[in-house]
């Protein structure tokens, strides 16, 4: 009777998990919002050691400055490590970013290059609200931190 039980028990969790499939199992993508001047901007975080580890300062403040006239840069506090981070992405406009020779972030506002430039790291996609960005004229001050209806967290 134990074993039957067992075997019952196990069949209804194999059947559950294909009746729910195998997208229903999976994590939601993290998003992160950057706050400022009464403004928001929603970001899709990338899944690698480099966002795991931004994602381990937030939340916090950040200055930005504009560079480029395509994109709102600003440091880490502390130190990113690049080992095993996937590089190379398309500078355009949207992405979150790591310039890796200079060890900062940012937000490209508008489309930088139409090529694979390795020196960048992928960290994430706007979702919502890039036109504040590119409407900042000045340097500003932005609060980042996960967004609260993460199902992740």
């Amino acid at each position: 009777m134990k074993k039957m039980f067992i075997g019952w028990l196990v069949a209804g969790v194999l059947g559950a998990t294909t009746a729910f499939g195998a997208n229903n199992m999976e994590k939601m993508p993290m998003k992160i919002k950057v706050s400022f001047n009464h403004q928001e901007v929603i970001v899709r975080m990338q899944d690698n050691t480099a966002v795991r580890q931004f994602l381990q300062m937030l939340p916090a403040e950040f200055n930005f400055t504009d560079f480029a006239g395509e994109e709102k840069i600003s440091q880490f506090p502390q130190p990113i490590s690049l080992t095993n981070v996937p590089r190379g992405m398309i500078a355009e406009k949207g992405k979150m970013f790591i310039y890796a020779p200079w060890g900062n972030f940012g937000f490209f506002y508008k489309t930088h290059g139409k090529t694979v430039d390795t020196s960048l790291i992928e960290l994430g996609e706007v979702e919502s609200g890039i036109d504040h960005l590119s409407n900042m004229k000045t340097d500003f001050s932005a609060r980042i931190e996960i967004c609260e209806n993460n199902p992740t967290q």
